[in-house]
């Protein structure tokens, strides 16, 4: 029998109208005095209203990092360095995955609590103890794991539904893809017999993922594009950064990623993905995992709804074309480097493989 481990949650989990203005009280219940702040500089902006104003005050404008730029190791070292010099007791993230990646990497290296406050819902990056790492240039390079779950996640919802809708979409493309990819993993792991019961829980949530996204993204989208915070927009919102994140939390390595992030980051490669948000090219990377794992049906569905939410069908739709076979050639060397997680799908996958599904995906959408 394997030893599973299980980060199923933060520790602390927060949602609702005005959470944000208990900070204080959680700070103090959480033993913490000396607090540094991870900010975008537009979520800081975002943020400030909802903020008790004692916190506003605390929190000097040198007190706080602002996230320009890439999650990168060097970055977060240096951070980790300063917090430990400074005798913090926790980082507070403020705004998107970069900002609350760079929150969770530098707290983990300087063994400190992480407050994550999320002001977009692009990813599950609030809730998952992990950070992905990029090159100074932007391109993917690797993301690691931490050891301890984050302490605590506080969402108010009205800051996301104020947000631009492309992040929204953005993280309903990164969180469906958390369906397809559990389910490819867990097919190529466990292909007979009852699945570990922390399994089952995972697979729930992915399926509950895909279920209330297909069903409230047009609603939410609506919500989101007329600044309301509406059930659907909530339930989205929770699928994103709470139910996406309890996909990996409980299935761990069967619950993470697989062929259509591996496409996302074989896909960075392309200077035209340069301004493309890391959801909308997971969207992507999801039809064409299906297009290798050669699930026409699913296909055809997903590009129904794909078309009334606006989200990218083809190589076209990011200026790439496949009559350009040496940036082809390039994207798919990337998404089949030896550490990409496509290859723990079981299909046999290799450049030829990664193009084939490119081409058939763009006869589907043409």
């Amino acid at each position: 029998m394997q030893i599973a481990t299980v980060k199923g949650s933060p520790s602390h989990y927060q949602i609702g109208e005005g959470a944000l203005k208990h900070l204080a009280e959680n700070l103090n219940d959480l033993h913490v005095e000396r607090i540094a702040v991870v900010a975008g500089r537009t979520a800081w902006e975002k943020a400030k209203p909802y903020l008790p104003a004692a916190f506003i005050d605390k929190v000097g404008e040198k007190d706080i990092h602002f996230a320009d730029g890439h999650c990168t190791v060097e970055r977060t070292d240096k951070l980790a360095r300063i917090y430990q010099e400074k005798q913090i007791d926790a980082v507070i993230g403020i705004g998107g995955g970069t900002a609350l990646d760079i929150t969770k990497a530098a707290a983990a290296n300087a063994q400190l609590k992480s407050i994550l406050i999320p002001t977009i819902a692009a990813t599950c990056a609030a809730w998952t103890p992990l950070s992905v790492f990029y090159q100074e240039d932007g391109a993917h390079s690797h993301y690691t794991e931490f050891p301890e779950s984050n302490t605590l996640v506080v969402v108010e919802p009205a800051i996301i539904a104020e947000a631009p809708v492309k992040y929204l979409k953005a993280g309903i493309g990164d969180t469906l893809a958390k369906f397809y990819e559990a389910r490819s993993l867990v097919e190529a792991f466990y292909p007979a017999g009852t699945l570990p019961v922390w399994l089952q829980i995972s697979q729930f949530a992915a399926r509950a993922c895909k279920d209330i996204l297909l069903d409230d993204s047009e609603a939410a989208i609506q919500a989101c594009e007329n600044d309301q915070v509406t059930d659907a927009l909530i339930r989205v919102i929770e699928a994103i950064i709470a139910t996406g994140g309890m996909v990996g939390g409980f299935g761990g390595k069967a619950g993470r990623i697989a062929g259509a992030h591996s496409i996302h980051n074989g896909l960075t490669a392309a200077p035209q993905t340069a301004h493309s948000l890391h959801g909308e090219i997971v969207s992507y990377g999801i039809l064409a995992q299906l297009a290798i794992e050669q699930d026409t049906e699913e296909l055809r569905k997903l590009l129904g709804y794909y078309e009334i939410w606006g989200f990218p069908t083809s190589l076209a739709d990011f200026s790439i074309y496949t009559d350009d076979r040496e940036l082809l050639e390039i994207i798919a060397a990337k998404v089949t480097r030896t550490e990409e997680s496509i290859h723990l799908m079981k299909e046999e996958i290799n450049v030829n493989t990664v193009i084939e599904a490119f081409l058939q995906l763009e006869n589907f959408t043409n």
